[in-house]
């Protein structure tokens, strides 16, 4: 019996038996497996499947095809699993045949398995043909009023490039009516900006259009600028001098001002009316400082204040009046008893809403005289100026030295002796009058 079984043959053919029953075993499961998976369907749902378009594209140009579509397949489970999980089909259009004008066309698909049903939603697709054309067109540059500033006004607006090329079909292009690109910034233009701004084509109906556009982007140069204009200031004197004293003239430091608003504004503007109030003025030659006026819808003036030098001289109706006074003493019959003086209130109620403040002692700055020299005041020798100062008393109670400095701009001057008139810096809503208009001083080496 072992040696049977040890037997060579014995042994062949019991290999040769198991290898028969592996082979019967495994085909017969194949065939089970087979049989189950065929008679089992499903049913999926394949959306936003891409359309490709078949026709002559450098001539043509084809609207109306969908993007997109949706593929219903239906079949065996494991046929429509792995079609949705590969994809290797396409869904497209043939137009290659077809004249120019409207049609009708079927959507076709194709690498779908035999055993699949393929369904497209949409089916058919109502397609124009229609003849390309490129045309080029000037860009509008367009923007919001918002983005200018006050006072300011569009100097210029330009595209970069100023043209573009449109691409569509003849009947689109034909029915173009705006090629805009518009300013879109948060803020307002400063001078001079570059902004860059997409092409828009637009129908009449301010549709979009259907077109390619090359370039589709543009910068737009945008600058503005502040018109301005050269007024003359005209000095008008108010208030009451001092007994005895008359106005000869008001001799302004500067006798214009740049004022800047929209044109529509400073062009009917010629002078700028600046009051002097001269009341308590009793030096000849005070200067007197004092704000200049805004005019309505100007939004800017190149100062905000001028001075004047008060030319006064002995007043001669005074004189007269004195002298006929003192002739005609004896003949003027005393007034009664009960006679009650005249009422001074009215004269003196156009003082009421102004009061005066003195600063004494202020020192006159001596600025811009460069390292190489050094000052040294001559007329008056301390260089200090008293300065009076009128206005509202609100603005009076607030008013201190620090808040206002007297100065003297010696840039370029040379050495030796000069005069020239004293600066004031501090609040425009007040009234200035210096103990004299100009100091003198020399400079010499340091």
């Amino acid at each position: 019996m072992d040696k049977f079984l040890e037997s060579r043959w014995f042994l062949r053919g019991f290999a040769l038996l198991v290898a028969v029953l592996m082979f019967i075993t495994v085909n017969t499961e194949e065939e089970g497996t087979n049989t189950f998976a065929g008679s089992q369907s499903d049913v999926e749902v394949i959306e936003s499947v891409p359309v490709d378009t078949m026709y002559n594209e450098e001539d043509l140009v084809v609207t109306g095809v969908p993007n997109t579509v949706d593929v219903t397949i239906t079949g065996p489970t494991q046929v429509v699993t792995r079609t949705n999980a590969v994809r290797d089909f396409r869904v497209f259009i043939n137009l290659a045949d077809l004249d120019l004008g409207t049609h009708e066309v079927q959507l076709q698909a194709e690498g779908f398995s035999s055993q699949l049903t393929v369904t497209i939603s949409p089916e058919v697709a109502n397609v124009t043909i229609d003849e390309r054309v490129t045309e080029e067109f000037a860009v509008d540059a367009e923007f919001n009023q918002s983005i200018i500033p006050d006072g300011f006004e569009l100097e210029e607006i330009q595209s970069d490039p100023a043209t573009v090329q449109v691409t569509g079909a003849r009947n689109v292009i034909e029915s173009i009516r705006y090629v805009r690109a518009s300013v879109d910034i948060d803020g307002q233009v400063e001078d001079e900006q570059t902004i860059e701004s997409t092409v828009q084509v637009l129908n009449a109906s301010l549709d979009k259009l259907p077109v390619t556009v090359e370039p589709q982007t543009v910068n737009l140069n945008i600058s503005v600028t502040q018109p301005s204009k050269e007024v003359t200031l005209v000095a008008t004197p108010s208030g009451t001098l001092a007994e005895g004293l008359e106005l000869e003239s008001i001799a302004l430091a500067n006798e214009t001002v740049t004022i800047y608003g929209p044109t529509t504004v400073i062009d009917n503007i010629s002078e700028i009316e600046v009051p002097f109030d001269l009341s308590g003025v009793s030096s000849d030659g005070s200067r007197v400082e004092v704000p200049i006026p805004v005019p309505e819808g100007i939004t800017e003036l190149s100062s905000e204040t001028v001075a004047g030098v008060i030319s006064l001289a002995e007043s001669a109706e005074d004189e007269g009046a004195a002298a006929e006074e003192s002739e005609g003493t004896a003949e003027t019959p005393a007034p009664e008893e009960d006679e009650e003086p005249a009422d001074d209130t009215a004269s003196n109620d156009n003082n009421n809403s102004t009061e005066e403040l003195t600063l004494s002692a202020l020192p006159v700055e001596m600025r811009n005289i460069g390292d190489e020299l050094q000052a040294m005041y001559l007329s008056p020798a301390s260089g200090e100026l008293n300065l009076r100062v009128t206005g509202e008393p609100e603005a009076l109670e607030e008013l201190s030295e620090d808040d206002v400095s007297l100065f003297v701009d010696a840039e370029g001057l040379d050495e030796g002796e000069h005069e020239m008139e004293v600066q004031i810096e501090g609040p425009s809503n007040v009234t200035y009058i210096l103990s004299q208009s100009s100091i003198t001083f020399s400079l010499a080496a340091a």
